[in-house]
């Protein structure tokens, strides 16, 4: 008897309009994700001797992959169990989940460019006593969140031919990228002015301090700019385009967690601080290096953990 084939209706409406090469490329986005995220949590861990004396920027990396982790997992679930088509409802999730995990990721990247600039600076003050910690820290971010309550107001979500559509509108996302760019240049400078004062940076010795002092500054410059173009290029087709196509939106926000993981992990691949936990040459849980000026010769400490 030959089986009987039945034809079944899809009422959950999770048939997609998505072409086949966009779906591999989807999955195996994620996958890649995952994989190489789980491998810098696992390596961080693996370093990490004393969690209750870790300085706040070896936190700030860690949240950084954690967040990039489940944004990428709750994805996949979201694209290839629910399906983004499905209804408005989810297609609507969709973007929500984007807006959320970007500006979480990005807040901590903020954070972590802070913690950067006020260790550099070697200043001897606590970081709530010091005003131009607390202006980059709660200035910058209250500012910040005004944007980003724009971006939830004007958002893009709609279906057409069974197809989700999401993005953000002109009048919030200008604002958004022209504060992400300025936001980074200013951290970028703030960062370097005290490292280009040193000693150095004008007579090069090569010493493993200012070696060590030559590549933060380096990977910390680099980063920045790298993590900014992507988020750039990234948002301004987003507005340019009014609304790309739900799993296309997925994709790029999966690409752009992964390649920002990916260079926070490169710029402090090299950092005591945020690779050896308490491990380090430390005084009181904190971590210092030693590098030398002209009105300092004994060198100065630039602490974790004031």
């Amino acid at each position: 008897m030959a089986p009987l084939i039945v034809i079944r209706s899809d009422p959950a409406g999770l048939h997609t309009t998505e072409p086949l090469a966009g779906t591999i490329m989807s999955v195996i986005i994620c996958l890649v994700s995952i994989s190489i995220i789980s491998g810098f949590l696992a390596q961080r861990g693996a370093a990490l001797k004393q969690w209750r004396m870790m300085p706040f920027v070896v936190w700030l990396v860690l949240l950084v992959y954690i967040d990039s982790y489940l944004f990428v997992f709750v994805t996949a679930v979201l694209q290839f169990a629910l399906g983004v088509n499905t209804n408005i409802q989810i297609c609507d999730g969709a973007i929500l989940l984007c807006l959320v995990c970007y500006i979480t990721t990005k807040v901590l990247i903020y954070l972590f460019l802070v913690e950067k600039a006020h260790i550099i600076r070697g200043t001897a003050k606590p970081r709530l006593k010091s005003k131009l910690y607390c202006f980059n820290s709660f200035g910058m971010l209250g500012v910040y969140a005004v944007i980003a309550i724009l971006n939830f107001i004007f958002r893009i979500t709609r279906i057409d031919d069974g197809q989700c559509y999401i993005g953000m509108q002109k009048v919030s996302m200008i604002p958004l990228i022209s504060f992400d760019a300025v936001v980074n240049i200013y951290l970028t400078i703030l960062f370097l002015i005290p490292l280009k004062s040193l000693y150095s940076f004008k007579h090069f010795p090569k010493t493993p301090a200012n070696v060590r002092l030559r590549t933060v500054a380096l990977r910390t410059f680099i980063g920045a700019l790298c993590t900014l173009t992507s988020s750039i290029v990234n948002l301004t087709v987003l507005m340019v385009l009014n609304g790309e196509p739900g799993w296309v939106c997925l994709m790029c926000c999966n690409s752009d967690i992964l390649f920002s993981a990916v260079v926070v992990q490169w710029v402090t691949s090299k950092d005591n601080a945020a690779t050896q936990g308490s491990t380090g040459n430390s005084r009181n849980g904190n971590l210092f290096v030693l590098g030398r000026t002209k009105s300092r010769p004994q060198g100065i400490f630039i602490g974790i953990g004031t």
